[in-house]
C-alpha cells in the first residue's frame, strides 16, 4: 500500500470532523474497509483517527468559543458505559448487522437534519436552553453505545441530538460534539485494546487527519448555518448508500 492513499483517507476525514462535527467516524470505517483492512481492524482504528481529528478540531472551535463543554462533557460522560458495553458486543455481533443497524440510524440522523428548518440568523455563539435532563441521559447513553458498537466517534448522532433534541445552534452544536466524540472514542478504544490495530498505517492517517480537522474548523467559519446543516444530512444519506450497496454487494 502506498503512502498517499492513506494520507488522503486521513485528510478528508479530519477535514469533515473539524467542519461538521460528525461524520468522520462514519467515513472512517468504509474507507478504512478499502484500506484493506477488516472489519475489527478498521472499527479499532477509526477510533484513534477520529479521536486525533477530534482533538485538533476542538482545539480550533474552543478558540473561537463554540464549544459548550458542559453539555459536551455531559454527553461524553453518561456515554462511556455505552461505549465499553457496545465496544464489547461489536465483537460477538455479525459484520453484516453491524453495517444494517449503521444504515438505519444514518437513514433516521439524515433526513432529519434535512427536514429541521434552522433559521439563518441563529449566532454560533448562542447557548442552548436548559437541557431535559431525562432526554440528555437517553441521548447521550444511546451515543456511546453506538460509539462503542460501530467504532464511530458518535458525532453523526451526537449533532442531530444537539439540534433536534436540545435545539442547540448547528454550529456551535457541531463543536461541542467534538468534546463527546473525544471521550466516547477514547472509553471505546480502551474497552477494545489494541489486538486489531495497526499501528503504522494509523498513525499516519491520524496525523493526516488532525491537519484536515484543523482546516475543517477554519473553513466553518465561513460557512452559513443551513448550507452546514443540510450539507450534513446529505452526507449521512449519501454514506447510507454506500453502506446498503456494501451490505448487498456481500
Amino acid at each position: 500500500m502506498t503512502l498517499l492513499l492513506p494520507l488522503v483517507v486521513g485528510a478528508a476525514l479530519g477535514l469533515v470532523l473539524g467542519l461538521l462535527g460528525g461524520g468522520g467516524g462514519i467515513l472512517a470505517v468504509p474507507l478504512l474497509l478499502v484500506l484493506g483492512m477488516s472489519m475489527d481492524q478498521a472499527s479499532t482504528a477509526s477510533l484513534v483517527v477520529v479521536g486525533i481529528g477530534a482533538a485538533a478540531g476542538l482545539l480550533m472551535h474552543a478558540r473561537s468559543g463554540r464549544v459548550d463543554w458542559r453539555i459536551g462533557l455531559l454527553f461524553g460522560l453518561l456515554g462511556t458505559v455505552g461505549a465499553v458495553a457496545g465496544a464489547r458486543l461489536s465483537f460477538v455481533a455479525d459484520d453484516r448487522l453491524q453495517l444494517g443497524g449503521l444504515v438505519v440510524l444514518l437513514l433516521f440522523a439524515g433526513w432529519g437534519m434535512i427536514r429541521q428548518r434552522r433559521p439563518d440568523t441563529e449566532s454560533d455563539q448562542d447557548a442552548a436552553p436548559a437541557p431535559n435532563w431525562w432526554r440528555a441521559v437517553l441521548f447521550a447513553s444511546g451515543v456511546g453505545l453506538i460509539t462503542g458498537f460501530f467504532g464511530v466517534g458518535g458525532g453523526f448522532v451526537t449533532v442531530p441530538a444537539l439540534v433536534l433534541a436540545l435545539r442547540m445552534p448547528m454550529k456551535r452544536a457541531s463543536a461541542t460534539a467534538l468534546v463527546v466524540i473525544l471521550v466516547n472514542v477514547t472509553a471505546a478504544f480502551l474497552a477494545r485494546g489494541t489486538a486489531h490495530l495497526d499501528l503504522t498505517v494509523t498513525a499516519w492517517i491520524s496525523g493526516a487527519a488532525a491537519v484536515g480537522a484543523v482546516a475543517g474548523a477554519l473553513l466553518q467559519t465561513r460557512v452559513g448555518t443551513t448550507p452546514l446543516q443540510r450539507g450534513f444530512g446529505v452526507l449521512l444519506l449519501a454514506v447510507a448508500g454506500y453502506e446498503t450497496a456494501v451490505i448487498l454487494a456481500g
